[in-house]
């Protein structure tokens, strides 16, 4: 395919908002002109074949990672753990589903869609057929449906017990048609298909990788189908994704896609090291390359600069550095300070000040508390992310208890000449901050603003 026939396609590439959402830790919608503090969910630090995640109310969040291997059939193995991969021989082994021991503590939980064949947790994936205006197209899903297995079972709930999690095509997605998906293995991806009496129909898919042994990226990624099969593919910046801005840009280097793909195959695997997602967030940092494959299908991956690569379904992939390096330099990014500066030229302003009200407090206090000015012309956003750095020895290094902290993932959003408060909890941090110099770094709008403050 030339670069022509990928620009073509690319215009007719649309990837459902829904896909997205499903997407390996991907949507984060700002929803603009709405309340502000409206909850927004990244999948930044969980698989998507390796963790699902039950949403709890009146306790910490229970968590089911993976799915069982075929010589444990109907006999699922039950543990506590939030291990995505675990070292083995020279590779990472995918954690097997482990289903939450029933208690009277009052949790109540939505668990995510998944169901049971042959002793495999199927939970739905992070690849999704492309739709057109949110409408799948029946002709490509037909031509992708495979044979018949069984249909599911709308029989797991919240409060089912572990013996209905072993029993063939119990669910938690209602009645559906399972088969396999032509193209792909049966151990590791299966679609559901429902057909409604009205004439509707709709269509999932579902991957099972838990108990899988990842050696190198080729155990992995050519279970993708990735490999000369691309119809097209588009990208969008960190600052992007991270915002909700959906600035997709459409891309048509075919000589360094096939390359990076190709280098996919002899990546190392890591497992899932949440702390690389977190700490790699300034504007170029990272990059979200949607991939459209020949059958109809949209896979996601996102890759981390310095040569790393995340797939919702296992995790981190170290790849080549030069096939890396060659496919995100063609994917440029402008700093967001400079496009600032251009709309304003344009009569667009997105101008911030981040001061503290108090500079000067004890040694001890509790609290820290900012302001969050818009001076500008249009909303900006903001989440509860932040970090403090003292001043030592004329170079600010980033206080020690900060790497402890987790922030709920939440968006806040300021209209043009609004002043929103920021307070940071100041005895979150262990070891607790003493007497020096010290700024408080936010990230506003996909900049960093530092506001300094001494403690005596």
């Amino acid at each position: 395919m030339n670069k022509k026939d990928y620009i073509n396609a690319m215009n007719e590439l649309k990837i459902s908002e829904d896909f997205k959402e499903r997407t390996a830790m991907k949507i984060k919608n700002s929803n603009k002109g709405k309340a502000k503090d409206t909850v927004v969910f990244k999948r930044l630090a969980v698989s998507a074949a390796g963790l699902v995640i039950l949403v709890a109310v009146g306790a910490t969040a229970l968590n089911l990672p993976g799915s069982n291997s075929a010589d444990k059939e109907n006999n699922l193995k039950v543990e506590s753990t939030l291990n995505t991969g675990t070292k083995e021989a020279q590779g990472i082994t995918v954690p097997t589903v482990e289903i939450p021991e029933s208690d009277n503590s009052g949790v109540t939980a939505r668990m995510l869609p998944l169901f049971v064949y042959k002793g495999h947790i199927y939970i739905q994936s992070a690849t999704s057929f492309e739709t057109i205006d949110g409408t799948l197209n029946k002709e490509d899903v037909l031509a992708l449906r495979g044979d018949y297995l069984g249909k599911t079972k709308g029989s797991i709930d919240e409060w089912s017990t572990q013996e209905e999690y072993t029993k063939e095509f119990a669910s938690t997605i209602g009645e559906g048609d399972v088969y396999t998906v032509k193209g792909y293995d049966s151990n590791h991806r299966l679609m559901v298909y429902y057909e409604y009496q009205d004439g509707n129909f709709g269509c999932e898919l579902y991957d099972s990788f838990g108990g899988m042994t990842i050696n190198s990226g080729a155990d992995y990624f050519t279970l993708l189908n990735l490999q000369d099969n691309v119809a097209a593919y588009q990208w969008q910046s960190f600052t992007s994704w991270n915002n909700g801005l959906n600035e997709v840009q459409q891309a048509a280097d075919v000589d360094a896609l096939n390359a990076f793909l190709e280098s996919l195959n002899t990546a190392a695997p890591m497992g899932n090291d949440v702390d690389m997602l977190l700490e790699n967030t300034e504007y170029d940092s990272q990059k979200f390359v949607d991939i459209k494959t020949n059958d109809k299908l949209v896979t996601s991956l996102r890759l981390i600069k310095g040569g790393y690569v995340y797939d919702s379904q296992i995790g981190f992939f170290k790849v080549d550095d030069k096939a890396f390096q060659t496919f995100w330099d063609t994917m440029p990014v402008t700093d967001p300070a400079k496009d600032s500066a251009s709309n304003e030229d344009n009569g667009v302003s997105t101008s911030v000040d981040f001061p503290l009200p108090e500079t000067s407090l004890p040694a001890g206090v509790k609290e820290l508390k900012a302001v969050i000015k818009n001076t500008g012309s249009e909303d900006i956003f903001y989440g509860a992310d932040f970090s403090i750095e003292k001043l030592n020895g004329g170079n600010w290094e980033t206080v020690p208890g900060v790497s402890e902290l987790a922030f709920i993932e939440i968006a806040y959003s300021a209209a043009p000449g609004a002043e929103e408060e920021f307070t940071v909890d100041l005895s979150l941090l262990n070891p607790a901050l003493d007497a020096g110099n010290y700024r408080l770094v936010k990230n506003i709008n996909g900049q960093t603003f530092y506001a300094e403050f001494e403690l005596k």
